[in-house]
């Protein structure tokens, strides 16, 4: 698939699609590495930091997690855009955070290869989808 740089191609065909189960995101430590590649059907993302591995994971697995980690935070939504962003786009990110700033929803973006990704608490999701609707247009 052939990605896409211009801001306003990006924006247009956003295509934001929002995951049906909640999402919560901890923090563990690198020791704990092998016991999550049991749990890799629940994991959306591994980040490795200085302090340790953050972790996107499915509700399904938060009980599980729980006993490795004493920092979790979440409910949240996950919103992939479903546009293939260019990874050298300029502003992509800074206008969607602006629009759901200006909606005073929280955001916690981040991008792979093909697409990028929004955690939004999950009380605001439909705000957030709405947001995005509009920034769309």
């Amino acid at each position: 698939m052939e990605t896409v740089s211009d801001l306003k191609k990006l924006l247009k065909n956003l295509q934001p699609k929002m995951a049906k189960t909640r999402y919560f995101m901890a923090s563990v430590g690198e020791s704990e590495l092998m016991m999550l590649a049991n749990y890799l059907d629940y994991i959306t993302c591994i980040y490795r930091e200085e302090e340790g591995l953050t972790v996107v994971l499915e509700e399904g697995i938060k009980e599980e997690i729980a006993g490795l980690t004493e920092k979790m935070a979440g409910p949240f939504a996950l919103i992939t855009l479903n546009v293939y962003s260019d990874l050298m786009a300029v502003g992509f990110l800074a206008r969607i955070s602006e629009a759901l700033a200006k909606e005073k929803i929280s955001i916690n973006a981040f991008s792979a290869y093909h697409h990028d990704h929004l955690l939004v608490p999950w009380e605001r999701r439909k705000d957030a989808m709405d947001a995005l609707k509009r920034l769309q247009k």
